[in-house]
């Protein structure tokens, strides 16, 4: 037997040392220097529908001039009323306007309180000491006692339409006593005192958004605006809330 264990083991040894011999129940080595590189999977490259460019929300421009904006004539000869206050025409022909868009049973020339060309007035800030100011009673004509409270804001409505800077005074706004009344100066007067024109662009003024009372801060607009009519952007004139809060 020990001659037959011999060549077996002999027989053993040449099977190892041949090519592509293997053992039973054995996978085969990978050589040494073999290196596993994954086969990359495939790359989604994602097919993606042209992103819609937002389309703006169409702006409204008007087609014509807004209801009631009209340019008022640029005449300046002066007029004294039957009640003896001065105005130059270019106002009165405002005011006239006004009373057309207005409608209502409140006379607006009747109810003229203050003029302009009146200097002096301390309570007025110097607003009537040149053209283009007037103030406006807003008690029953007839009874000079009740407020005419349901006509406040269609009158000043109808004023701001008109090319005026209009706002309600309250009892007691201006100084201790002080009568209610509508305050309002006449947009693009050539004749404006200082005092009024900065009622108009100063830092209290109704195209910032302010009620135009000199205090500081400036009280807001209670009734919103301004009002821009086309012929108000011509002389230079520009909604300045945005670029003055």
């Amino acid at each position: 037997m020990p001659r037959d264990r011999a060549a077996f083991t002999l027989l053993v040894l040449v099977a190892l040392m041949l090519p592509g011999c293997t053992l039973p129940g054995h996978w085969p080595a990978l050589p040494p220097t073999s290196t596993f590189t994954p086969t990359p999977s495939p790359t989604l490259t994602a097919t993606l529908s042209p992103t819609a460019t937002p389309t703006p929300s169409p702006t409204l421009t008007p087609t014509a001039t807004p209801e009631g904006c009209l340019r008022p004539p640029d005449d300046y000869g002066r007029i004294v009323t039957s009640r003896g206050f001065i105005f130059n025409r270019r106002t009165l022909s405002m005011l006239e306007h006004a009373r057309a868009l207005y409608g209502g049973p409140h006379d607006l020339m009747l109810a003229i309180t203050q003029g302009s060309y009146s200097p002096g007035e301390t309570a007025s800030f110097g607003t009537h000491d040149g053209g283009g100011a007037l103030d406006l009673s807003v008690l029953d004509l007839a009874t000079a006692s009740r407020v005419l409270t349901e006509e406040i804001d269609p009158i000043l409505r109808a004023l701001r339409r008109a090319g005026f800077a209009a706002w309600l005074r309250e009892q007691g706004e201006l100084y201790p006593g002080s009568p209610i009344h509508i305050h309002a100066i006449a947009i693009g007067d050539a004749e404006l005192s200082p005092a009024a024109a900065r009622q108009l662009m100063g830092p209290e003024g109704y195209f910032r958004g302010y009620d135009g009372i000199p205090v500081d801060p400036p009280l807001p607009d209670r009734y919103g605006g301004p009002d821009l009519c086309p012929w108000m952007l011509e002389l230079g004139y520009a909604d300045l809330r945005a670029a003055f809060p």
